[in-house]
């Protein structure tokens, strides 16, 4: 086996040839994404363009050898189903550091990874990639799974970019990406955010994957059930109002149900019911009860997705967004605003 420095001379050798094949292959990525995890056109064209921004970052920053003398440290990488092509990145982060990777996938993980990091081993030294299951000691690296999210809306917020924020990172990819929010704390008056959030959550264009159309495609049926499970959970709590009524859709697509995208508020706090598929929760509530809210669940781990208004301080992950809509950056399937 090469050195550690043998190892990353070797990657950063391999790169541009990497970096062609996944061009050349994106089309077949996006087969794959669409075909196995039924994600949509924008979601594919997203998840496979900042993939190769990020790899061409990390290789124009360069990284320091750590590998050891014997090139014998190594870490193992794991592709998860909920987190398409984010192995890879981790891949290339060991390569480059002169660490050898012990590749694995969860099951149903997405095949195209599983191919390129194979097609990558073939360009390398002999033991610079192996099998996961062939280096059971070895630590693990990730992929991390991803945090939750909880967004804050603070009371100056423009209430129609509120919707559409929400709509996207809520009813993305039927409710299943892991960097969705789920609940929305928000502060101030909610009736004009719900006369645009239901507008969305109906409008949203459910379809199948190969449809360039669709905001959102197909789920599993254990999806659909803990979906319904959980729908009829707040429905039946007396605490909580129906913006908006989600259900199955008669008609189906390739790859199992369509849900229609449900919408809850309730006062603070955040009722302890089930969260599953499509839905989110608007938690109407005061400055002061919102920022213990949102501070709390940054405490326990959350990032906070915030919605107008100054940069709320002391908080670890935060993502600000403020403005106005701009329609030429909404994804397909989403109706675009208009007067409510």
């Amino acid at each position: 086996m090469s050195t550690a420095a043998q190892l990353a001379a070797a990657a950063r050798h391999a790169f541009a040839a990497f970096a062609e094949r996944l061009a050349l292959r994106a089309d077949e990525i996006s087969a794959a994404l669409e075909h196995e995890l039924h994600l949509v056109a924008w979601d594919r064209e997203q998840l496979v363009g900042a993939m190769q921004a990020r790899l061409w970052a990390m290789a124009q920053r360069g990284r320091a050898v750590t590998g050891g003398a014997a090139g014998v440290a190594g870490a193992k990488v794991t592709e998860l189903r909920t987190q398409p092509l984010e192995a890879i990145e981790l891949v290339w982060a060991c390569l480059l550091a002169g660490r050898r990777v012990a590749f694995g996938a969860e099951p149903g993980a997405c095949s195209a990874t599983a191919s390129l990091v194979a097609a990558l081993a073939s360009a390398l030294p002999p033991g610079a990639i192996v099998d996961a299951a062939d280096e059971p000691e070895w630590p693990s690296l990730g992929v991390t799974p991803a945090i939750p999210r909880i967004a804050w809306v603070d009371a100056t917020a423009d209430r129609e970019l509120a919707a559409y924020s929400l709509a996207r990172t809520s009813l993305r990819r039927s409710g299943a990406d892991p960097r969705g929010v789920r609940f929305a704390v928000v502060v101030g008056p909610t009736d004009l955010l719900k006369r645009h959030l239901v507008r969305l959550w109906v409008g949203a264009q459910l379809g199948p994957a190969d449809d360039p159309d669709s905001f959102a495609g197909p789920v599993d049926a254990p999806t659909r059930d803990a979906f319904v499970g959980a729908q009829a959970a707040w429905t039946a709590d007396p605490r909580v109002e129906v913006w908006c009524a989600g259900g199955e859709l008669e008609h189906t697509a390739a790859g199992g149900p369509l849900l229609a995208p449900a919408a809850f508020a309730v006062d603070a706090p955040i009722p302890e019911l089930p969260m599953a598929g499509p839905m989110c929760c608007i938690v109407r509530a005061s400055e002061a009860d919102g920022l213990a809210i949102i501070r709390a669940e940054d405490a326990r781990g959350a990032a906070i997705v915030q919605i107008g208004g100054r940069p709320l301080s002391g908080i670890r992950e935060l993502r600000h967004l403020r403005g106005a809509v701009l329609v030429e950056r909404l994804p397909p399937g989403l109706p675009e605003p208009r007067p409510v």
